[in-house]
């Protein structure tokens, strides 16, 4: 049988003008077919090239759309107004050395399949400075058991701020962006965390609508609440609110507004605790209206949405997190929350965990097993 390079060479011969002489049955054809496969691999070249130089381009159009902030260019804030802990200087002190104590001898897990992005929502009303992070989810991507965690991190939890000291880990935030929070999570709750990405509430509304809308079910109670919000976002931003108000319980399909409403809602049900149901809830529905996008519509939403968020995703990683994208969003999606229940107690104003359990069980859950007692 014959090759099918074999067959693009006899077409080649075929293609030979008739008036031509025919060649001699010496060395020259030889020759003939060496030049032939030179404009083959010519051919083939330049289609590589091309092929290259597209890449390429797509590689630089997303990138140079996206809002990648070095860690460098990441600044202290020392000017800060932040919440009370509610300890006196030495309840902190005591609390401290208990809990370095507890976690000095903890190691970070380190394993290849399994990816760290923290999503950290802001709320930057006031444009002059980072914001304190409303959410923290931790989307953990094992590719070894097809498994998205979502774990959210309650913003009044214990945290020792790097080059700060102890507060409410909302406020590493507001002291220094999106880096200072990885390094926060990573020393206080031993888990290592490969990159961040952070959008305010005008980034988060626009996504929401981007994907057209998410379903949510909201009770009457949690409407009432959400309605406020709405107004409030609305006047900041200059839009007619009566537009966006929700006018019933019951399962809908918000749009971006009605959406980060909801996500914000902290005084119905179980205060915080609910609140970051709510926020996993609705970061859920948009990966799930994401997975039924085709690749086309994937990238027209990356195109808009990759502008609203500011991240520290080196260009090799974010494209190759956008080509497995498709991939990713087929994932089994587990939720979770720190502190755990039962696995924590009330210290002034913050929640303290038991170091202990919750990084041994934080561990176990991303990566099935547990650097604790190693």
């Amino acid at each position: 049988m014959k090759k099918k390079y074999e067959n693009w060479e006899e077409e080649g011969e075929l293609q030979v003008n008739s008036s031509q002489k025919a060649p001699a049955a010496t060395g020259s054809g030889k020759k003939k077919k060496s030049k032939k496969w030179v404009n083959v691999l010519t051919i083939v070249m330049l289609v590589i090239v091309v092929i290259l130089l597209g890449v390429y381009a797509v590689i630089n159009h997303y990138y140079g759309k996206s809002n990648y902030v070095d860690d460098s260019e990441v600044g202290m804030n020392s000017n800060v107004e932040t919440e009370s802990t509610g300890l006196t200087d030495e309840e902190t002190e005591q609390l401290q050395t208990e809990i370095i104590d507890q976690t000095g001898d903890i190691t970070l897990p380190n394993d290849e399949n399994v990816y760290n992005l923290l999503l950290i929502g802001v709320d930057r009303r006031d444009k002059t400075w980072y914001g304190n992070s409303d959410s923290m989810i931790l989307m953990s991507i094992n590719k070894d058991t097809k498994k998205v965690h979502m774990t959210s991190f309650m913003r009044d939890l214990y945290a020792n701020i790097p080059d700060v000291g102890v507060k409410k880990l909302n406020a590493a935030c507001a002291y220094g962006g999106g880096p200072l929070v990885v390094k926060t999570i990573e020393e206080n709750y031993k888990i290592p965390i490969d990159n961040y990405a952070s959008v305010d509430f005008d980034a988060m509304i626009d996504i929401v609508d981007l994907v057209g809308g998410v379903e949510i079910d909201i009770i009457a109670e949690e409407m009432r609440v959400a309605n406020g919000y709405i107004n409030e976002m609305c006047g900041l931003a200059g839009v007619d609110a009566a537009a966006h108000q929700l006018t019933q319980s019951g399962p809908q399909l918000m749009d971006g507004y009605q959406a980060v409403a909801y996500a914000r809602i902290r005084y119905v049900g179980n205060a915080d605790y609910q609140r970051t149901e709510r926020q996993r809830e609705v970061l859920e529905k948009i990966m799930q209206k994401c997975s039924s996008l085709s690749v086309t519509e994937l990238s027209s939403l990356a195109d808009a949405v990759l502008p609203a968020v500011t991240h520290n995703i080196d260009q090799s990683t974010l494209l190759s997190l956008i080509g497995q994208l498709p991939t990713i969003l087929s994932y089994e999606i587990v939720q979770s929350r720190v502190p755990y229940d039962g696995m924590f107690t009330n210290r002034g104003e913050m929640l303290v965990p038991d170091f202990t359990a919750t990084i041994q069980k934080l561990q176990t859950d991303i990566y099935g097993s547990s650097t604790v007692g190693q």
